[in-house]
């Protein structure tokens, strides 16, 4: 969680929503104003809102409140990406005893960024190391070259030409050009690769896309030059875009008229 500037009306809706789970019973503006310690003049503009954009409804022969019908929905979405976490770290964990190499799950915050919210290591010898929680933006490597894959034609145009794109090491593609081939490439195989151009390690990833087409998450393979390079990186590429496909088909993320196509190619050995 960042540890910036909290806008305190939001602080006081989710010590509401907070409040009202926790009871698990519908709960007066009175009894809500004792738990939370708000103001009632701030208790009743919060209510009203809230009750506005469905997250509370509130019973109008009671006076009592409760969680709203919007939370389903909203609770549904949180509890489809947890599925899908869960579906990739099922296949990626072995993997890293069987391949010797590290592997990773990132979720997008947004289309500029992604967070690591998983990883798997060898369970002996040396390996590179990721941290969860760990930020990476649309020009750190085989993750960057994901998102900026996953925007569109005019956005990608925006954000290459917005300022200089920062060289990492000595082997970042920092030329506009040169992103917009690897974007090309990365769109049309499904899987992106860096080789040190972030830092010393290789990487490659491979985006997992929902109904609409857009990243839902993104698989991560690291390892050092000598053991995650050459003809491997090509082969890490196609597995992890396989598993990508095979979960995207499983969890039910393919639009309708694609299933055909998308279980034809979603088999993984």
């Amino acid at each position: 969680m960042s540890g910036g500037y909290r806008v305190p009306a939001v602080v006081s809706a989710a010590k509401i929503l907070r409040e009202l789970r926790r009871a698990s019973r519908p709960m007066t503006q009175a009894e809500l104003v004792r738990a939370t310690g708000l103001s009632k003049s701030s208790m009743h503009n919060l209510l009203s809102t809230l009750e506005g954009e469905g997250l509370v409804s509130r019973d109008d022969r009671s006076r009592e409140y409760r969680l709203g019908p919007a939370l389903i929905v909203l609770g549904a979405a949180a509890s489809g990406q947890a599925r899908l976490i869960d579906l990739a770290s099922e296949r990626l964990a072995p993997l890293a005893g069987e391949r010797q190499i590290s592997f990773a799950i990132a979720q997008p915050l947004g289309s500029s960024e992604v967070v690591i919210v998983e990883r798997f290591y060898p369970p002996t010898g040396v390996h590179v190391g990721i941290r969860i929680g760990s930020t990476f933006g649309l020009y750190d490597g085989a993750l960057g070259k994901c998102l900026l894959a996953g925007l569109p034609e005019d956005a990608l145009a925006d954000r290459l030409a917005a300022k200089p794109i920062p060289a990492h090491t000595e082997r970042t593609l920092t030329e506009p050009g040169e992103l917009l081939a690897e974007v090309a490439r990365v769109r049309e195989s499904g899987w992106a690769a860096s080789e040190q151009e972030l830092n010393e390690n290789n990487a490659v990833a491979a985006p997992l896309r929902g109904r609409n087409g857009g990243i839902e998450l993104i698989l991560l393979a690291l390892g050092f030059a000598e053991e995650l390079g050459g003809e491997e990186i090509g082969r890490t590429g196609e597995l992890l875009a396989a598993i990508a496909e095979e979960i995207r088909v499983g969890a039910g993320l393919v639009a309708e008229g694609d299933e055909d196509e998308a279980t034809a190619t979603a088999g993984v050995g």
